[in-house]
C-alpha cells in the first residue's frame, strides 16, 4: 500500500507540470528581425520590423499591433502583416495573429499566420532594449 501511494504522489507531481509543458519541434527556421519603429497610440502599439534573411520569404518586412489584456497590461492580442520577396523574385504576403506576453524589456509572442504558401506557426521574442526580434517558424501544411 505504501509504494502505491508513493506512485500516486508521484503522477500527481508529474502530471501538471508534463500537461503544462508546451514545446514546438520539427523542421523550422529562425528569423532575426530589427525593430524599425514603434508607435504608440490609445489602441496600443505598432511595431515595425524587417529582416534581410527570413527563411525562403527573404528580405522579409512586418507590422506587429499590439493590443493589451484589459485584465493584464503585461500581456495581450496582436496582429499583423508582412510581406516577402526571396533572391529568386518570389513574392510572399501574410496575415498574422497571436498572443503576447512581457516580462521585462522582452516581449513573446506566439502566433499563427496565413501566409502565400500555407500556414505557419511562429513563436519568439522581441527586445524592446535591443530591438532585436528573434522568431522559430515552423510550416503546419
Amino acid at each position: 500500500m505504501l509504494n502505491l501511494n508513493k506512485l500516486f504522489i508521484a503522477m500527481a507531481i508529474a502530471l501538471p507540470m508534463s500537461a503544462a509543458a508546451f514545446e514546438v519541434t520539427g523542421d523550422h527556421f529562425t528569423g532575426i528581425f530589427k525593430i524599425t519603429s514603434v508607435t504608440v497610440h490609445d489602441e496600443g502599439t505598432t511595431i515595425n520590423s524587417e529582416s534581410d534573411s527570413a527563411g525562403q520569404y527573404g528580405k522579409v518586412y512586418v507590422t506587429y499591433n499590439l493590443k493589451a489584456s484589459s485584465i493584464n497590461q503585461n500581456s495581450g492580442t496582436w496582429v499583423g502583416y508582412g510581406i516577402g520577396i526571396s533572391p529568386e523574385g518570389n513574392l510572399a504576403r501574410g496575415d498574422l495573429m497571436g498572443v503576447w506576453t512581457r516580462d521585462g524589456s522582452v516581449v513573446s509572442i506566439k502566433n499563427i499566420d496565413v501566409v502565400t504558401d500555407g500556414i505557419n506557426f511562429a513563436q519568439g521574442t522581441m527586445n524592446l532594449i535591443s530591438g532585436e526580434i528573434k522568431v522559430d517558424v515552423y510550416k503546419v501544411d
